[in-house]
C-alpha cells in the first residue's frame, strides 16, 4: 500500500511541476516583452447605430449594451481616429459570423473635398460563395495620414445570433499587434502546440505499442484525443489563419475537431470496459462517427454550414457528456473492485475526465451566457477553462496508461514464471510432460515433417540406491545439460517422468537426426572421462512422422518409444551376457 501512495504522489508531483513550469514559462515572457511602441486601446467616444437607430454617441463600449445581431442585421461603429505616429500601423479586433467594413473619412486639402475611403473589408466574397463567414481577429491596415480621421466600422450579421458583443479595438504597429495577440493567448498557443505534437508523437507510435504489448488501444486513443484538443486550441484562437492567412480552413478545423472529441474518448472507454458496456459504446462511436459524417456532407454542400449547427452540436456534447457521467457512476464498482492492480490508473483516468468535463462544462455555460446577455461577451475568459482541462485530462490519460502498462508488464511476467512452472521440469530446466504433450499435439495438427527421439536414462535406480538420491538428481541434470549441448537446434527437449526423455525436431533439423545421435555418444563418454562415481548411459530410439503415414505424433512417439526398449533389451543382454562370462571364468 505505501509504495501505491508513493507512486501516486510522485505522478501528481510531476503533473503539478509541469504546470507550474509552462505558466512560469509564459509568466516570464509576458513579464519580459517590451512592445516597440505603446498600444492605443481605443474604448472612448463611439457612436453605436443598430439598424440605422443610435444606440449611444460618445460612449464607451463597455457601458453599451449591443443586442443580438441575427442576420442582415447592421452595427455601425464611428468616432475620430487619435493621432497615429506610424505609418505601418494596424486597427486590431475581433470579428464573429459577420461581413466587416471598415471606411475613412479622410479631408482632401487639394479639392476641398471629404474622400470616403474603404480601407478595410472582410466577409463578404466568403457571404456569396458559401452562405458563411468565419470568425477572425482583423488587421486593419492604417496610415499616418488616417490621424484625426473619421472611422466607420460597419459589421453586418450573416446567421442568426451572429454576436452580441464587441472585442476590444486596439492601434499599433503591426509588429506589436501581433505580440499582443500572442501575449494574450500565450497559454493557449502553448498548450494547443504541445497537444498537437504529443498527439502526433502517440499516434506514430501506438502500432507498434499495439502490435507488441498487450494488443492494447489506449495509447492510440490518447494521442487521438490529444491531437483533436491541439487543433481545436489553435484554431478556437485562429492561430490556424494566422499561419495560412484563411479564416475557412481555420473554422473547417475548429468545428470538426470539436464534433470529433466524442470519438476518441469513447474510444479510450472502450479500451477500458468490458462486456456488455463495451458493445454499447462501440454502438454511440458508430453513431457519432455516422453523424460527423453527415454533418460533413451537409458542410461540404453548403446546405448547413457547421457554425449553423453550433446549438445541436453543444447539445449532443453535452448529452454525451452528461451519458459518460452516468456511465462512471454506474460502473463505479469496476473502478472500486480493481484489486490494487488497476487502482492508480483509474485514479487517474477518472480525474482526467471529471477535470476535463467540468471546465469545458463551464467555457459552454460560459459562451452561451455571454453571447446572449452580455455586451462584452467576446471578452469573458471562454477557451482558457477549455485549455486548461485538455491539458490536465491529456496529461492524466498518459499517467494512466503508465500505471496500466507498469501493470500490464508485472503480469506478463507473472504470467510468463506461472507459465515456466506450470512446463518446465523444476530439477532439470527441461519442458516437463504437460509441455511435451502440448508440442506433440500442435505438430500432429501442423502435418509438418518431425522426427521424435525417445531416451531412457539406464542406472538411475541404481545410483539412488547406492549414492543416494543427491547423487541421483546429479546424474539427472548432468543428463539434461548433455541433452541441451547436444540437440542445441531441437525444438523441444523434454523430461517425460523419472528417467524417461524426449527430444523433437522439425523440418530441417529432422535431418540432423543422425549427426546428433552420434554427437550424443561422444558427449557421454567425454563426460564419463571426467566423472568419478557413476556412468552416463542411455537407451534410445527414433521415429520420422512419415514412418507412420496419416498418423499422430503420439504414435510417432509410440514407434520411437518401442525402439528405444529394443535397445534397452539390448543392454540388458548385453549386460547378462557380460555377467555370466565373468561368472565362467572365476569358476
Amino acid at each position: 500500500m505505501k509504495f501505491r501512495v508513493n507512486n501516486n504522489l510522485i505522478a501528481v508531483g510531476f503533473l503539478l511541476l509541469i504546470l507550474v513550469g509552462i505558466f512560469s514559462f509564459i509568466k516570464v515572457i509576458d513579464s519580459s516583452y517590451h512592445f516597440r511602441s505603446p498600444l492605443l486601446t481605443m474604448d472612448d467616444g463611439w457612436t453605436v447605430s443598430y439598424n440605422g437607430r443610435v444606440l449611444a454617441e460618445d460612449q464607451n463600449l463597455n457601458d453599451i449594451e449591443i443586442p443580438v445581431i441575427n442576420k442582415n442585421d447592421s452595427l455601425v461603429l464611428t468616432r475620430m481616429l487619435p493621432s497615429i505616429p506610424y505609418s505601418r500601423s494596424c486597427l486590431y479586433f475581433f470579428s464573429m459570423h459577420s461581413i466587416v467594413d471598415v471606411n475613412v473619412f479622410h479631408y482632401n486639402d487639394r479639392s476641398s473635398k471629404v474622400e470616403n475611403w474603404q480601407v478595410y473589408t472582410y466577409g463578404r466574397e466568403l457571404y456569396s460563395q458559401t452562405s458563411e463567414v468565419p470568425n477572425r481577429y482583423n488587421h486593419v491596415p492604417l496610415d499616418s495620414t488616417y490621424s484625426e480621421e473619421k472611422i466607420i466600422i460597419t459589421f453586418i450579421g450573416t446567421r442568426e445570433a451572429s454576436f452580441s458583443s464587441l472585442s476590444p479595438l486596439v492601434i499599433g504597429t503591426s509588429v506589436d499587434i501581433l505580440s499582443y495577440h500572442l501575449l494574450n493567448n500565450t497559454i493557449n498557443l502553448f498548450a494547443g502546440v504541445f497537444l498537437l505534437v504529443l498527439g502526433f508523437i502517440l499516434i506514430i507510435i501506438s502500432p507498434y505499442m499495439f502490435l507488441y504489448h498487450n494488443k492494447e488501444s489506449r495509447l492510440f486513443f490518447s494521442g487521438l484525443t490529444s491531437l483533436l484538443f491541439g487543433t481545436y486550441i489553435v484554431s478556437r484562437f485562429s492561430f490556424i489563419d494566422m499561419l495560412i492567412n484563411n479564416p475557412q480552413a481555420n473554422a473547417f478545423c475548429e468545428y470538426s475537431s470539436f464534433i470529433c472529441m466524442p470519438i476518441a474518448i469513447l474510444g479510450y472507454f472502450i479500451s477500458i470496459f468490458r462486456g456488455k458496456l463495451k458493445r454499447f459504446l462501440k454502438l454511440l462511436v458508430i453513431f457519432d462517427i455516422l453523424l460527423f459524417a453527415g454533418m460533413m456532407i451537409l458542410h461540404l454542400s453548403t446546405i448547413k454550414r457547421f457554425s449553423l449547427m453550433t446549438p445541436f452540436i453543444q447539445g449532443y456534447i453535452v448529452s454525451e457528456i452528461i451519458m459518460v457521467l452516468i456511465i462512471l457512476v454506474i460502473n463505479r464498482k469496476h473502478f472500486r473492485n480493481s484489486h490494487n492492480r488497476n487502482l492508480s490508473s483509474d485514479m487517474f483516468f477518472l480525474i482526467g475526465v471529471v477535470t476535463f468535463i467540468v471546465f469545458s462544462s463551464v467555457d459552454i455555460v460560459l459562451y452561451n451566457i455571454h453571447k446572449y446577455s452580455s455586451n462584452r461577451g467576446y471578452s469573458a475568459p471562454y477557451g482558457n477553462g477549455f485549455t486548461f482541462g485538455a491539458v490536465i485530462f491529456v496529461s492524466c490519460l498518459l499517467i494512466s496508461y503508465m500505471f496500466y502498462s507498469i501493470y500490464s508488464s508485472r503480469i506478463s511476467s507473472m504470467q510468463e514464471r506461472l507459465s515456466d512452472f506450470a512446463y518446465t521440469d523444476p530439477l532439470t530446466g527441461l519442458s516437463n510432460r504437460a509441455r511435451c504433450e502440448q508440442v506433440m499435439n500442435v505438430i500432429s495438427q501442423d502435418r509438418s515433417i518431425y522426427v521424435i527421439i525417445s531416451i531412457d536414462l539406464n542406472k538411475l535406480k541404481m545410483v539412488n540406491d547406492t549414492y543416494g538420491h543427491h547423487e541421483g538428481d546429479r546424474l539427472l541434470t548432468g543428463f539434461a545439460t548433455i541433452l541441451t549441448d547436444c540437440f542445441w537446434d531441437a525444438n523441444l527437449i523434454g523430461r517425460m517422468g523419472g528417467d524417461e526423455f524426449v527430444v523433437i525436431m522439425l523440418g530441417e533439423h529432422a535431418s540432423s537426426c543422425t549427426k546428433r545421435i552420434h554427437e550424443f555418444h561422444a558427449l557421454m563418454s567425454d563426460w564419463n572421462r571426467k566423472e568419478q562415481i557413476f556412468q552416463y548411459s542411455a537407451s534410445y530410439g527414433y521415429a520420422y512422422s512419415y514412418e507412420v503415414p496419416n498418423g499422430s505424433s503420439n504414435e510417432v512417439y509410440m514407434l520411437a518409444d518401442s525402439r528405444m526398449y529394443e535397445m534397452k533389451k539390448e543392454h540388458h543382454g548385453r549386460k547378462e551376457m557380460e555377467m555370466g562370462m565373468e561368472v565362467n571364468a572365476n569358476a
